[in-house]
């Protein structure tokens, strides 16, 4: 009893010297560091679209133009710095978008120095930061990896964007950045679970009770709601850069590889409902160079048989019981893989640029399913902060009858079940657009 009361009044008496120590908010704790500040700062986009496309279906052949009042983001950082320079970083960017709910995108704390930073929270992994390839240089709302899905009808089984089938997006996770030694970083991520974010509870087992409405990592291969699509466990991505200037000449190398254990939740299976799929295994490839006010660059993406079912007729079956699908050959098929090219000119308050990429799938049993995107843009800064932009796009997308019954079968258990997977198609896009930063 006399040792407990000993203990315990030694850690009140700590605990109230600590307290009596620590200096009031907006004090300095040494001579020479920052105290903690809130800094805000954001950006909003309006965009009109004009499109004239072959399939018109699930609500995309409405009245020109479409107007978008597209995610308007709003970043707020309280940043401080200690005497010796290493910064201390929280950041919330709440993402507001016009007739939907507004959500908190990224949410994370950083420690910045010598040493490189680390990063603990929701926030994007190498494979969105580290990437440079036709995407870093494209304008307008982005070409292949922009807002075209707003009114474009994409082929069924048809992988778009410039992401690899198992990117983690905002999902939870710790990530760290070196130092850049002799023009090379490296970048490394950890997370634990794709279908985590926030304070969701733990459950490695199944994706039902993720906040999410999509699991990242699926786009084009999954088009369902995330109750429904693969999820991974003990994603790990490393990412590597080279930057390099001589002269008028830069360069930027840059590559992300990722790997996890991936899974799909079936209530009916055996093991509680957790079914091994194909592991993630992609990466990404681009590099960047520039002279003078010209840039030039290329990428190339491969996702192997990341996600895919690993036996034959495999049997998505819903809560209820209706509307099971059976992925047929898909587990013969692959995940796709894409390239791209672009180039583009800085004028004074001009961008000029143009991309193109190619997207090629194997859905299962050598059916192909196949895109075009050419890309135009011109993006004018008149003002400080405040940029216009035009964007043509022509794309084309090719796809199989096999894929078209597979994507009605997964939209049936999507948020949106009226929609219907689409067949071959080909459009052509404008987009004239504002955005103000600050």
């Amino acid at each position: 009893m006399v040792k407990i009361l000993l203990k315990t009044s030694t850690l009140a008496g700590l605990a109230l010297y600590a307290l009596t120590s620590v200096p009031s908010y907006g004090e300095t704790l040494t001579t020479g560091a920052t105290a903690p500040s809130l800094k805000i700062d954001g950006y909003t986009a309006v965009n009109s679209y004009f499109v004239n496309q072959q399939r018109r279906e699930n609500g995309k052949g409405g009245p020109q133009p479409h107007l978008g009042v597209d995610a308007s983001n709003l970043f707020f950082t309280i940043l401080g710095t200690s005497a010796t320079g290493m910064e201390y970083m929280f950041r919330v960017t709440l993402e507001t978008i016009p007739g939907s709910d507004s959500i908190i995108d990224q949410n994370y704390v950083q420690l910045k120095g010598k040493f490189g930073s680390f990063q603990a929270g929701d926030v994007a992994g190498p494979g969105n930061t580290m990437i440079w390839d036709a995407g870093r240089i494209i304008g307008g709302t982005g070409g292949f990896d922009g807002g075209f899905n707003n009114v474009y009808n994409m082929s069924a089984g048809v992988i778009r964007g410039n992401d690899n089938i198992g990117d983690t997006g905002n999902t939870t996770k710790i990530t760290y950045y070196s130092p850049e030694v002799a023009g090379w970083q490296v970048g490394v991520a950890y997370t634990p679970s794709t279908a985590h974010r926030g304070d969701n509870k733990v459950d490695n087992r199944t994706a039902l009770g993720s906040s999410l409405g999509k699991i990242p990592g699926n786009r084009g291969l999954y088009d369902t709601s995330a109750t429904y699509q693969p999820f991974d466990l003990r994603n790990v991505a490393l990412g590597l850069t080279y930057q390099k200037e001589i002269g008028k000449w830069n360069i930027t190398l840059s590559g992300v590889g990722m790997t996890a254990k991936s899974y799909f939740y079936d209530r009916n299976f055996t093991s509680g409902g957790r079914v091994p799929m194909q592991n993630t295994k992609s990466y990404q490839l681009g590099f960047v160079m520039g002279y003078n006010d010209f840039r030039f660059g290329a990428g190339y993406l491969d996702n192997g048989k990341s996600h895919l079912p690993r036996t034959p007729n495999f049997m998505i079956n819903p809560i209820g019981g209706t509307n099971a699908v059976n992925l047929g050959s898909m587990n013969n098929g692959n995940a796709g893989h894409a390239w791209n090219v672009g180039a583009g000119y800085t004028m004074g308050a001009y961008q000029f640029a143009a991309s193109y990429q190619r997207t090629n799938r194997n859905t299962g049993n050598l059916l192909k399913a196949n895109s075009d995107f050419y890309t135009a843009t011109v993006d004018v800064t008149p003002l400080q902060g405040f940029k216009v932009y035009t964007e043509v796009d022509y794309i084309r997308s090719r796809t199989n009858a096999v894929a078209v019954q597979r994507e009605n079968g997964l939209l049936l258990n999507s948020s949106k079940p009226w929609n219907v997977g689409i067949g071959n198609n080909a459009g052509l896009i404008a987009i004239a657009g504002t955005k103000l930063s600050f």
